[in-house]
């Protein structure tokens, strides 16, 4: 299938190329970069349109275990809870 400039297939296999063996997309610190693909290949990692390639896999671990993500979804289930809580 051709969308835009190419194939899915390509834009896949280039998307798995650039994160292969990579910590980060944009070099060696953690940048902005991160965050926008990572969400990307999560979503798509989670919601199953992106298929589960190791390089997609880990790279979205390395990202999901960042000490600073884990603090954030220690409070997203903490307000998750309490938003429970309340609405009961």
């Amino acid at each position: 299938m051709e969308l835009g400039h190419g194939s899915y297939e390509a834009t896949v296999n280039t998307l798995a190329q650039a994160v292969k063996g990579r910590r980060y997309i944009a070099g060696d610190k953690f940048t902005a970069a991160d965050i926008y693909l990572g969400s990307q290949i999560g979503w798509g990692l989670q919601c199953g349109t992106l298929e589960k390639r190791p390089e997609f896999v880990d790279y979205w671990h390395g990202l999901k275990g960042r000490p600073a993500n884990k603090r954030a979804e220690a409070f997203t289930e903490k307000v998750g809870a309490q938003q429970a809580w309340a609405d009961n």
